[in-house]
């Protein structure tokens, strides 16, 4: 699976790049610039789709013969093997680029005298989730026993589950879906990544389910980089790629076959 651990989180980022460039062209092209409203039956939003089921596709049956051919060892420093430096430095580096990006969203609507109540949590939220990520790299690394390693897994995903009720409060009255409905979808998949990886240390592991969340988060996570964010968002979305990425190629290429434990 060595090799596997590679081509697959970099498939990922390549058709996430191509399904950006797409998306890029789509907001170009297809939507009205005086009512936002997209072109009907667009080629560029059929071909968008139309290549996301495709790599859906891809992946989910990548998913289920590792399901079906392989299997992780228990615990889950055994199932992603974080005995190496690099995991902790690398993860840590994420946590530390999605603390910074947190801490510009709060300073530069906080310099604009217009901050709500839903920015300031969302700040609080995501800087709270890049500590978390950060801190869980270490504490799996140094010792995967301590309790610590529980709540740290579970930050993340509280803070996913707030910025996708704050999308809906945001896009609520937005008749279009077109509009977001790519942030959405990362958001999703993000908030999904996470509650799996949490599945390996509450020792309710889904290798199958999560190697196919983590590929389909780096590829929507991607494309909506192409989206109109605030860039410190699409900052916070570039860390969470990275951070899928690792995990991803760590998770596949620790998995065995059936039968075999070493």
């Amino acid at each position: 699976m060595r090799r596997l651990a590679i081509v697959m989180p970099f498939f990922a980022l390549a058709a996430g790049a191509a399904g950006f460039y797409i998306r890029l062209m789509e907001l170009m092209n297809v939507f009205d610039g005086a009512t936002g409203l997209p072109e009907r039956r667009a080629t560029l939003t059929l071909a968008l789709i139309a290549f996301i089921i495709v790599f859906l596709v891809i992946i989910a049956v990548f998913a289920i013969r590792t399901r079906v051919k392989r299997m992780s060892l228990p615990g889950f420093e055994n199932a992603f093997g974080t005995e190496s430096l690099a995991y902790p430095f690398v993860v840590a580096l994420c946590g530390v680029v999605w603390l910074g990006a947190s801490v510009k969203y709060f300073l530069d609507v906080y310099s604009g005298f217009d901050l709500t109540a839903s920015e300031l949590y969302f700040a609080i939220l995501s800087g709270l989730a890049a500590l978390s990520a950060l801190f869980f790299a270490i504490e799996v690394y140094q010792d995967p026993r301590r309790k610590a390693t529980l709540v740290l897994s579970v930050v993340p995903i509280l803070f996913m589950c707030f910025w996708l009720i704050l999308l809906y409060k945001d896009n609520a009255s937005n008749p279009i879906l077109l509009s977001y409905c790519y942030y959405c979808l990362a958001i999703i998949t993000t908030t999904l990544s996470f509650y799996f990886t949490a599945g390996f240390v509450f020792k309710k592991p889904a290798p199958g389910k999560t190697v196919f969340i983590y590929l389909a988060s780096i590829f929507f996570c991607m494309i909506t980089l192409a989206d109109d964010h605030d860039p410190s968002v699409k900052l916070v979305f570039a860390a969470i790629v990275a951070i899928n990425v690792v995990y991803s190629s760590m998770l596949i290429r620790n998995m065995h076959k059936r039968g075999v434990t070493g």
